[in-house]
Formats: C-alpha cells, structure tokens, sequence
C-alpha cells in the first residue's frame, strides 16, 4: 500500500455520524456602490441570506440550484476564501469566522476543495507534480521533502493518471484529466472535508461518471465528507446522502436523497425535478413538465416574504408577508413553503 493510503488508514477512528461541518445562518451580502470620487454605498447583493447546513462524517451532502442562487459564495466561505456577513461556520465545534493563524491554517488543510473550471484553476506555468505538491510547502509535516516525488506520484496514480507524467504541464492534459489533477492537490493535504464546487460540469458526460465514480471510492477509502455542488439533479441523487436545494440565497428543501427525488414538496424542487431526463422511454410520456413564469428575482432586491411567490403557481397573500420557515409540514423533511405538499414528479416503474 502507498504511504499517501497509509497515512490515511492510520488516522484514528471517530464515531460514525459525527458532525464535521455546521453552518448557521450564514450570511453574505456584496456591498452596492455608486460614484467615482465619493464612493456610498447604495444598496446590497444578498447573494446567501440565511443558509443553514450539516455535514457529518463520511456523509455527501448535495447542494443544488440555479445559477446565481449562491452556491459558489457559500463554497467560498466555507473555505475560508470570503469572510461571511453574518453567521457561523463550525468546524467540529470552533467557529471558523473568528479563526485566525495556525488554528486558521489548520482548518485549510482539512477542508480542501475542487474547483469548477479545470483549465483556470490549475497554474499553466506549473508542472502537474508541483501543483499537486505545492501545498506541502505550506504544511511541510504532511510530506518530508526527499519522498515528495513519489507521494505526487502515487497520489497521481491513485486519482487515475500516469504517474511518469508529473513534469508536464496543464495544457498537455484533456479537461478531464485535469480535474483528476484538481483532486489529486486537494488529497494531497489528507483533508477531512472536500467541497466539491461543480467538478463535473465542465466535463463530458462520460467522464463525468468516471470522476463521481473516483470520488465515491476515495471517499469509501479515505473516510471523506464531501459537499457537493452541481447543476445536474441525476449526478447529485447518485452521488449524495441528503439533499438542500437552494434559491436566491436560501435553502428551500432538505432531506434524504429518496424524500427530496421521490417526494418534493416544495414548488421550486418540483419545477426543478420536472426539467431531468427521463431515460426510460416508455416512462417518457408519463411525466408533467412545470413551466416556471417570468425570470429568477434580483438578489439586490429579493421579493418579500416567500422568496419563490413571484414564479409560484400556489402563492396566496400570506407569501407576501410571511417568509416561510425551512420545517416539516408532514411530508417527512423540511421544506420552506406555507402550502407544501409531497408530489411524485419524475415517473417510476409501476
């Protein structure tokens, strides 16, 4: 076995379920300016506004949307790239927003991430062997520098790459070989955590199964928590535990993968399910297809109350004065929606 396997199998054993990551009513809003010499600050992008989430050890918690609903800024925070407006981010009970020096630095190298776009996020000036090892000039405990070649290249081995290939660089690469790329640097600081923005977007659809598929197994085999992040519904059910799914700044549902797939009860999750795929044929006429009304609101000036009512086909008048709580209204997880109601959406076999 590797030593890069190894450091990992010797690790202590913690309780299953134990909570990693907490996020509570996490905040961040982009100021508004106007002016050119006198710059004041005129109003606000609520790009998240009160997200709230759990992650537990050796879970995958899928985080689903539309685009410009905040999912990347709430990715960015949890890794420390922007600080938060309002709110708290846990990390095994220390508050990370308050964090700062080494606890700050040790907290970066547990909680790694993949980045959407392979071809932007990796160096092009950079061989792949010292992208994949540049974090251990920051933590040099992790790997002595006279075994750094050979920790690269069974990391690069073990993400599917061939490991001769450690001096060439980015562009020499297919896109998704360079997301491999991406993973074998967030391994390589043995994190616990793994925020997931995306990585399988910008890819094929055939090597976007490969690369899930090369998630699942290192996290079967490194006891990872991942939050993963993407814009296809299909990937997320297959790859994750619990499901949130977000809208302009807020969670609007929450629950297992079956209860969120099997039995949405919110509108948005509904319209969202109706837009998949069916791949069965004879189950394709089965399905009703939900056209949401009129475009996403501006996050700089949300509606009031429920966020949703102005694409709703069930709003009534208490949407527009009560913004409705993320709890469970007797369909068996949480939604936030005053008339929420459990709605097979995608058709199964009978």
């Amino acid at each position: 076995m590797s030593d890069a396997v190894d450091a990992a199998a010797d690790r202590p054993v913690h309780t299953p379920g134990e909570v990693l990551l907490e996020v509570k009513d996490l905040k961040k809003h982009f100021p508004l300016t106007q002016g050119i010499v006198l710059r004041r600050t005129v109003g606000h992008v609520r790009a998240v506004d009160g997200v709230n989430l759990t992650l537990r050890r050796g879970e995958t918690v899928g985080l689903v949307g539309e685009s410009g609903c905040g999912k990347s800024t709430v990715t960015k925070m949890l890794v420390a790239l922007e600080k938060p407006t309002s709110g708290q981010i846990l990390y095994k009970g220390e508050d990370v927003t308050k964090m700062s020096g080494r606890a700050l630095k040790q907290y970066r190298r547990e909680v790694q991430i993949i980045f959407q776009d392979p071809y932007a996020s990796l160096n092009p000036r950079m061989t792949v062997g010292d992208i994949v090892a540049e974090g251990w000039s920051v933590h040099a405990d992790i790997a002595p520098k006279k075994g750094r070649l050979q920790r690269t290249q069974e990391l690069m081995e073990r993400v599917g790459l061939n490991p001769d290939f450690v001096n060439r660089y980015p562009h020499q690469f297919s896109g998704g070989q360079r997301q491999r790329i991406g993973i074998a640097r967030a391994l390589a600081l043995q994190p616990e955590v793994i925020v997931c923005d995306e990585p399988v977007s910008a890819l094929d659809v055939s090597v976007q199964a490969q690369v899930v598929n090369l998630l699942e197994d290192l996290q079967n085999d490194f006891g990872l928590s991942y939050l993963f992040i993407a814009h296809d519904l299909s990937v997320v059910r297959h790859i994750s535990d619990r499901v949130a799914v977000m809208y302009l700044g807020s969670i609007v549902e929450e629950g297992t993968d079956a209860q969120v797939y099997g039995s949405p009860a919110h509108p948005y999750t509904q319209a969202l399910l109706s837009s998949v795929p069916v791949h069965e044929p004879h189950l394709r006429g089965l399905k009703e297809r939900i056209l949401l009304q009129g475009d996403v609101p501006s996050p700089a000036n949300p509606p009031s109350g429920c966020r949703f009512r102005t694409r709703c086909w069930k709003a009534q008048d208490i949407c527009a004065t009560e913004p409705p709580a993320l709890v469970d209204r007797g369909q068996g997880h949480p939604s936030a929606c005053h008339f929420a109601e459990a709605r097979a959406v995608v058709p199964t076999e009978g």
